[in-house]
């Protein structure tokens, strides 16, 4: 799937954060995010994409903390130099391959993926399923637009510092 456009909105009726993914062929994949879901994922994708992102930064180095968030925060502004967030999110007359609804996740695997920062695989209760790969530019915006939509949200989550998130797992994750 080549992600073109990512947009993170908080859902003040839903109560709910609506992630709404567009590919470059014009398919739109909506996803509601619970704050639930976010509480128990986030944490570990900030983890992993910043674990991942001094690994490549200095890969035989190993870092004090203190030096892991340098370059974990030097990685994310060099990323997000590149990001284009005055874009307006295009969502009309996009094919959506999974249905008008969007999905409402009861189980995300998070693991690292050769060559990419992060894959989710995001399942629900009917059966669908979405393979998200992010590289690691993607992901830093990805995190940026997330945070951003939790300081409207008001559940009281904070984004927390790359050192305090949980470090990246060799092994895949299920959260649910």
């Amino acid at each position: 799937m080549d992600i073109h456009q990512i947009q993170v909105k908080y859902d003040p009726l839903a109560d709910r954060l609506l992630l709404q993914i567009r590919t470059r062929d014009d398919s739109l994949f909506p996803i509601w995010l619970t704050r639930r879901m976010v509480m128990r994922l986030w944490p570990h994708f900030r983890g992993m994409v910043s674990g991942l992102a001094v690994t490549r930064s200095a890969p035989s180095a190993l870092a004090v903390p203190e030096a892991r968030d340098m370059l974990a925060d030097a990685a994310r502004q060099r990323a997000l130099k590149s990001a284009d967030f005055k874009t307006e999110f295009k969502a009309s007359n996009a094919r959506q391959p999974l249905g008008p609804e969007p999905v409402l996740p009861t189980a995300i695997d998070l693991r690292p993926a050769q060559g990419q920062a992060v894959v989710l695989v995001i399942r629900d209760s009917e059966g669908r399923s979405l393979e998200l790969a992010f590289g690691e530019d993607l992901a830093h915006g990805l995190l940026t637009l997330v945070e951003s939509a939790l300081a409207s949200s008001e559940w009281g989550l904070v984004a927390q510092p790359a050192s305090s998130a949980e470090p990246a797992a060799p092994l895949a994750r299920v959260l649910n």
